[in-house]
């Protein structure tokens, strides 16, 4: 009996590390937090917001509050692949801003703690810029040890007019030989246009070291001054994305879903508390 628990034990990690490859579009550290990210299908390097500000330092520079979120997403309804994300922003001063979160995946034979300590400043009217250290902690049940793997990122936005902005943003560009991971070095440009005070386009194209290449298309439209409607599709894995949310003076509250095409769907649910 006891030996057919632990087979199955093993068997769960084994396809939970698998679906978590899967899932995370061949990058199984990337943060996925954010609703709102989730209802664009990630196309977040462009765009600003609580959660965009640890898919792109930069826009950090646009947080003037103080403010607190909690994300949650369940993959596929499986409490196994499920992500837990907090998060905190803090302003420091006029051009930038501090910001902190830390992420837990998996369950107890297999999981992953993230912490990640960022920074985004204004470097003129039109430009900002941030960088993000990343720690992460893996655990595999058994005879395996617990790893430890460090990182950063960063990432730039330019608007050279109104309304039109510019994303890039880079993760690990570290060296392979300088390193024992199996972290990829992936590079994200990103493009949005607010064609309306309503009415938001979004395209972003994601490549890495690990030989893939991912296009995603997205839209967001306002209506009724605080509610929000959002859809996107991207292309590897191939996956359409759709939700909603409200934005308020002092509460955001997102919801947002995301197929695969073989996985099926996933559900995120996000909150922003601005304290001040």
């Amino acid at each position: 009996m006891c030996q057919r628990i632990s087979l199955l034990k093993t068997l769960l990690t084994s396809v939970s590390c698998l679906i978590s490859i899967a899932v995370y579009t061949q990058n199984p550290y990337r943060l996925s937090a954010g609703a709102r990210q989730v209802g664009l299908a990630y196309a977040t390097v462009a765009t600003n917001g609580f959660w965009a500000s640890f898919h792109n330092q930069a826009s950090l520079s646009e947080m003037n509050k103080w403010s607190v979120g909690l994300n949650q997403d369940n993959r596929f309804g499986l409490s196994e692949l499920s992500n837990k994300t907090f998060g905190m922003i803090i302003p420091s001063g006029q051009r930038g801003a501090l910001g902190m979160v830390y992420s837990y995946y998996g369950y107890a034979e297999y999981n992953r703690h993230t912490i990640g300590l960022a920074y985004g400043m204004k470097l003129g009217e039109k430009i900002s810029a941030g960088i993000q250290t990343d720690l992460y902690s893996t655990r595999i049940a058994g005879d395996y040890r617990n790893r430890y793997d460090l990182t950063f990122e960063g990432g730039i936005q330019f608007e050279p007019v109104n309304e039109l902005v510019l994303g890039v943003h880079v993760y690990n560009p570290v060296p392979t030989a300088l390193h024992e991971s199996d972290i990829p070095l992936v590079l994200r440009l990103g493009t949005s246009y607010r064609f309306a005070s309503s009415f938001l386009a979004i395209a972003e194209m994601e490549t890495s070291d690990q030989h893939y290449t991912n296009v995603r298309v997205a839209f967001e439209y306002q209506f009724m001054g605080n509610l929000y409607l959002r859809a996107g599709f991207m292309s590897n894995p191939l996956g359409y994305a759709f939700g909603g949310g409200y934005s308020g003076r002092i509460l955001q509250a997102n919801l947002g879903f995301i197929t695969h095409e073989n996985l099926g769907l996933t559900p995120s649910l996000s909150i922003v508390i601005f304290i001040r």
